[in-house]
């Protein structure tokens, strides 16, 4: 910052143009040796101060990033706990902050409205699947092994039934809601984009040939949501439809899905 052409840390008693000299120890003829070495105290002063601002600066911005990072993490987490509890339609952002111990105003500071916060949680989850599943591909060194790798990632995600129902449930508000709908379809695109076949053929080996071959993008695609559907029918009939049943059948439709083709 600057004032009438004078730095905010130049000394007010120095003469002009003496600190725009570089700072070193030789002889100045207009200077008394005191002078001198008051003058270059001044410099080293000012260098200083001005350093110690840009750091000051620096850890304001850092420490400000860091708040606002914390900020938008509880409200997600807060956000997803009550998505959960109440559905995507009853959940009310005023609840939402109050878990999060933040106002009403923060969730607008980061998000423009409930449909923003729920498409960051696909973002987020979505993401973290795929974390969750590189590490997983990382031990492995073959087709089979990719495969296996895969198979228990799918099973895995019986586990995350409230996760599975909630994504179905946005999917139908979306389908009534089509500006919701294109949203949710641009994210899905930009998350998986490229030439998903040729990815997942390196992966799990290409499809089989046929008028029954059914490619790998349909196949990888299609397991999600086949969970999701039976993880709905097991809320009607638990009974039939346990945990372990429905593993067991979901490990028969990824067999045959993505089975590998008779060389």
């Amino acid at each position: 910052m600057q004032t009438g052409g004078t730095d905010l840390f130049t000394p007010a008693n120095v003469a002009k143009g003496v600190l725009d000299r570089p700072a070193t120890h030789e002889a100045d003829e207009e200077l008394s040796s005191f002078d001198r070495a008051m003058v270059l105290c001044d410099v080293a002063t000012a260098r200083l101060a001005k350093i110690e601002t840009r750091e000051m600066s620096a850890q304001k911005v850092n420490k400000h990033e860091l708040r606002t990072r914390e900020t938008r993490q509880l409200l997600l987490q807060a956000a997803e706990e009550i998505f959960v509890r109440d559905g995507y339609e009853g959940a009310e952002l005023g609840e939402i902050a109050a878990l999060a111990g933040r106002t009403k105003g923060a969730i607008y500071a980061h998000f423009k409205s409930k449909e923003d916060i729920f498409l960051a949680l696909v973002e987020d989850r979505t993401l973290r699947y795929r974390a969750q599943m590189e590490e997983l591909l990382a031990k492995s060194t073959s087709v089979e092994g990719n495969l296996a790798a895969f198979r228990q990632f799918s099973l895995n995600l019986v586990e995350d039934e409230a996760w599975a129902l909630l994504f179905l449930e946005f999917k139908l508000f979306s389908i009534r809601h089509p500006e919701s709908k294109k949203r949710l379809q641009s994210l899905s695109a930009q998350l998986l984009s490229g030439d998903r076949e040729t990815r997942y053929s390196r992966f799990f080996g290409p499809a089989g040939k046929g008028k029954k071959a059914i490619s790998r993008t349909i196949a990888v695609h299609t397991v999600q949501p086949m969970l999701s559907a039976l993880l709905l029918e097991a809320k009607f009939d638990p009974e039939l439809l346990r945990e372990d049943a429905i593993k067991k059948v979901a490990a028969r439709i990824f067999d045959a899905m993505l089975e590998v083709p008779a060389q």
